[in-house]
């Protein structure tokens, strides 16, 4: 969830074209944080233990725990088969965009845009919402658990603004390996990534 090609080049952008660029990149992160937030409270709609609380037979809590399951399993698997034909389409490179102005506004957009609207952050909330209601019913642990998630969500961009500013060299290096990166074609991943999440949850409701 933290290493998004999409966000890195947009951090490569703001250290190469804006003065003191630590205040655009801090307001991407609240908005990546805020955006991240939002939908896995969303997600904690379709909790299975949210469908479990208004049924009193285990029976029935069964079923639905099942259900929810087969039904993301279902609902990433049928988006994957349109990413893998999307993949197999030519790989046409995307225009260069204007820099960011480095607006708060734009700024945090950008960071909730990019949490919100991917199905692989979709996928890997879903992920961490089940994981963190598992984990304990304490909910001072559960909030130390998605503390944590939120501190690998902004490190690598915490860390490529350090090391950015401090070795010059290095920086000129990573920036020629992000380039490659975000100009790649990450398609087939994107798609074996949404395949690999759907099968999990067929798996789950099928067999957890």
């Amino acid at each position: 969830m933290g290493i998004s090609p999409t966000l890195i080049a947009v951090t490569l952008r703001v250290l190469t074209k804006i003065p003191r660029p630590n205040r655009p990149i801090g307001f991407m992160l609240v908005g990546l944080t805020a955006g991240s937030t939002a939908l896995l409270l969303v997600l904690q709609i379709v909790d299975p233990r949210n469908f479990e609380a208004l049924l009193k037979h285990d029976v029935e809590g069964v079923l639905v725990r099942r259900g929810v399951d087969l039904t993301a399993g279902a609902l990433f698997f049928i988006a994957s088969v349109f990413m893998w034909i999307r993949a197999r389409t030519p790989h046409r490179p995307r225009a260069p965009k204007r820099p960011p102005t480095g607006s708060p506004w734009e700024m945090v957009l950008i960071g909730a845009l990019n949490a919100v609207v991917s199905v692989s952050g979709v996928a890997t909330m879903y992920l961490t919402a089940r994981l963190i209601r598992g984990a304990s019913d304490n909910d001072i642990l559960r909030v130390a658990g998605y503390a944590i998630f939120v501190l690998a969500l902004v490190s690598p961009y915490v860390l490529l603004a350090w090391v950015w500013e401090r070795f010059p060299r290095v920086s000129g290096r990573l920036s020629a390996f992000f380039g490659r990166l975000a100009a790649a074609d990450l398609r087939p991943a994107e798609a074996a990534l949404t395949s690999l999440v759907g099968v999990i949850f067929l798996g789950l409701g099928l067999w957890g």
